[in-house]
């Protein structure tokens, strides 16, 4: 927040250390590395508007490039009698665009990355301008630049040339820097620009949220108009440009297709920009290229959630009460603003609304008061972000973010109390049905008095009574997990301050396996498991001293409930000369995808492009990207449920005939399946049961059905095969 030198992040020993108040360069580093390993995106909070609070040429015994790279006359500053420097006043009158623009922010002082020749505010007094400086700013590191001078005497544009890249090894010498003066010679805005390019190579960060944007004109940030899409121009245009030469990507025909479209493959650095109110025109910024924090949004909930007399009307509705879904990245706090009214309720219209979602966390490390933000900065959170003190909502919300909260949000009610909407995904086939392509519904009751229920319509078939029926898993915290018919959603009630969503069941463990101590993954060095491994996780000092998430698997107790940690096994891979991935999933499942890390080739395909692996990056979307197709080592299908006409076997109870008869009275009812008897080798190829009619061959004159005086016995037959099949009873009374 107080940058000091813009290439350094903590690899130099100056203002007293090495380290920045939050670590070595290395250890950031190594961050972003392991969180890549994982397929964890990193986005970095940059800063262009201001530097820290020191004044260059304050007085006789201050430098007047105290910062790298800078000079007084890079900045906002009012000219003394003496010839010293002194900042102007912070903004006065947030309604007045220029001195939001050029008037200080929080006594930090005040570039002048306004574009051109002109610094709009430095002189004796204010609104004062003067012609900017140009020259070379890092004459002895030559290893910040990136494109060798391909000509001498070019004038200064940072492109031209030959690019070489950032680095020790880029084939720039101090004496191209220093013979090539007009080359190097820079503005401040140029100086920003080639910040922002170094450290989007350096760190391969994968975007930038960008700090307080309208105190810059958006003129500084990139193109407007025809081909502002493909331009490199400005900051953003410089970002995006870097972005594509260290990671190889291709597409300089758009550089923010997929910064506005979430559902696309990510092939630009994802930019959002933080912008807290008007003037200026919020516009300007989202034409330059960056995503806006949807502060309306937050400031509308925290008016509506949870107050009698106000509505949310119109809220089912994509990008109602803030920015349109491809413009807004949607919190509910910030380091800035802690307060949040329904907190719980604003997460789970930001995790599965169409946009970009954020929680906002200081990692339970509370910060003291400061004094000039009127309390303790960064804010604190208080926020369970991985279920602390036994509230699961952030995680579960996340979870259902990455499976369900995909494709456009259609909207399917509001009121004052009630709100629903459904989110349909038709990436795959963009002529199939809405029923094919709903993914999720969501119904939230703001009502906290009683529960609420709505006659809704739904895209999930709701053909009542019938194998059509659509049968749904209410996937969050609420009433805990239950199913419900697509038909009967009417009917169902919202709990008071509380939210449903609603899905299909996705495939999990078979239950008789995972019951028996087996696990979804098995992670074999030859033909023996890879061994375990014990690691810890410790939460903050101010977060929960019982710590222990509840979606944690393979926990291990340590007997404690005041040390804020918990600890599980991992496998751990000592060899991998002869590795198997072996993946089992439960009889839903139609195909398995395996990722490991965030996309390791796993298997042996070959790809028309050159890239080994099934989904890269830049190629495919969030939904598959990094994930290789499993090779089928066997197959278990489900269980083959018996039929009187085996015509109507089926795989599943779903659908499965039925018998229901009084125990000592009667005869039978059947309800016949409506299976089609699907054949596979590994699965019986009939099953007959028909209780009333006589088991032939092995037990003549026998009913297939009869009751004993403590006993039923039922006989079913299934085709000869190898050591034969297993028969299992399910009854209800």
């Amino acid at each position: 927040y107080d940058l000091w030198d813009r290439f350094d992040l903590g690899s130099k020993d100056q203002r007293g250390s090495i380290s920045t108040r939050y670590g070595t360069e290395a250890e950031l580093l190594d961050l972003l590395k392991v969180a890549h390993r994982f397929g964890i995106r990193i986005y970095f909070d940059n800063i262009m508007n201001h530097n820290a609070f020191d004044i260059p040429g304050y007085n006789a015994g201050t430098s007047i490039n105290i910062y790298p790279g800078f000079v007084p006359e890079d900045f906002h500053l009012r000219v003394t009698e003496d010839g010293f420097y002194r900042k102007w006043d912070n903004t006065r009158n947030w309604g007045d665009a220029w001195q939001v623009q050029n008037l200080g922010l929080a006594d930090l002082i005040d570039i002048a990355a306004e574009p051109g020749t002109l610094n709009y505010n430095h002189g004796t007094s204010e609104g004062s301008t003067i012609q900017k400086i140009s020259f070379v700013r890092s004459p002895q590191n030559p290893e910040r630049y990136c494109y060798k001078p391909s000509a001498a005497g070019q004038k200064h544009s940072f492109d031209q040339g030959t690019y070489v890249g950032f680095g020790p090894n880029n084939d720039i010498t101090l004496a191209d820097v220093a013979g090539n003066a007009d080359f190097y010679s820079e503005y401040v805005e140029d100086y920003l620009h080639r910040a922002a390019r170094w450290l989007i190579d350096h760190t391969k960060v994968d975007g930038l949220r960008l700090d307080a944007v309208k105190h810059v004109p958006d003129s500084f940030f990139g193109a407007l108009g025809a081909g502002a899409d493909s331009s490199n121009y400005g900051y953003t245009g410089k970002v995006q440009q870097q972005f594509n030469l260290s990671r190889g990507f291709s597409d300089w025909g758009n550089h923010r297709d997929s910064v506005f479209d979430t559902e696309r493959a990510r092939d630009d650095a994802m930019l959002f920009g933080e912008h807290l109110g008007q003037p200026p025109s919020y516009a300007g910024y989202v034409d330059r290229g960056m995503r806006l924090v949807d502060n309306d949004l937050r400031s509308n909930f925290n008016n509506l959630l949870g107050s009698p007399s106000s509505g949310l009307n119109g809220y089912d509705q994509p990008g109602s009460g803030g920015f349109a879904p491809g413009v807004a990245v949607t919190h509910a706090q910030s380091h800035d603003n802690d307060y949040a009214a329904r907190r719980e309720l604003q997460h789970a219209f930001y995790f599965t609304r169409a946009g970009l979602p954020l929680v906002y966390t200081d990692g339970n490390h509370h910060a003291e008061t400061l004094g000039a933000s009127g309390g303790a900065f960064p804010r604190h959170a208080n926020t369970a972000f991985l279920g602390q003190f036994a509230d699961p909502k952030i995680p579960n919300l996340t979870w259902i973010h990455q499976h369900f909260a995909r494709g456009y949000q259609q909207p399917r009610w509001s009121d004052a109390d009630f709100v629903a909407y459904e989110r349909i995904d038709k990436r795959e086939d963009g002529a199939m049905t809405d029923a094919n392509g709903v993914t999720m519904l969501f119904m939230l009751n703001d009502n906290f008095a009683s529960g609420q229920a709505r006659g809704i319509s739904t895209s999930f078939p709701a053909q009542g009574g019938t194998a059509n029926d659509a049968y749904l898993f209410n996937y969050s915290t609420y009433n805990g997990p239950f199913y419900t018919y697509a038909s009967s959603l009417g009917s169902v009630v919202v709990p008071p301050g509380g939210y449903f969503i609603f899905s299909y069941r996705s495939p999990e463990e078979a239950s008789g396996w995972k019951d028996a101590g087996g696990k979804a993954v098995t992670i074999q060095q030859g033909s023996v498991p890879a061994p375990m491994m014990l690691v810890s996780y410790k939460d903050g000092p101010d977060g929960d001293p019982a710590y222990s998430p509840d979606f944690a698997t393979d926990k291990v107790s340590d007997g404690s409930s005041t040390d804020y940690k918990y600890s599980k096994r991992i496998p751990r891979v000592t060899d991998a000369s002869n590795l198997s991935f072996i993946a089992r999933a439960d009889g839903s499942a139609e195909n398995v995808l395996l990722r490991l890390d965030a996309g390791v080739p796993l298997n042996a395909a070959s790809h028309a492009l050159g890239d080994p692996r099934d989904y890269p990056p830049g190629i495919a979307s969030d939904v598959f990207m990094g994930y290789e197709q499993a090779i089928f080592s066997q197959r278990i299908f489900p269980e083959k449920f018996s039929a009187k006409d085996t015509a109507r076997c089926k795989w599943g109870s779903a659908g499965a005939e039925t018998y229901a008869k009084t125990i000592g009275t009667g005869s039978f009812t059947v309800t016949n399946g409506s299976g089609t008897n699907p054949l596979d080798g590994d699965a019986a190829t009939f099953f007959y049961h028909d209780p009333e009619n006589q088991v032939g061959g092995i037990a003549p004159g026998t009913l297939q059905y009869s009751e004993g005086t403590n006993d039923l016995t039922l006989w079913g037959k299934v085709n000869s095969v190898g050591a034969g099949y297993k028969m299992f009873v399910y009854y209800t009374t």
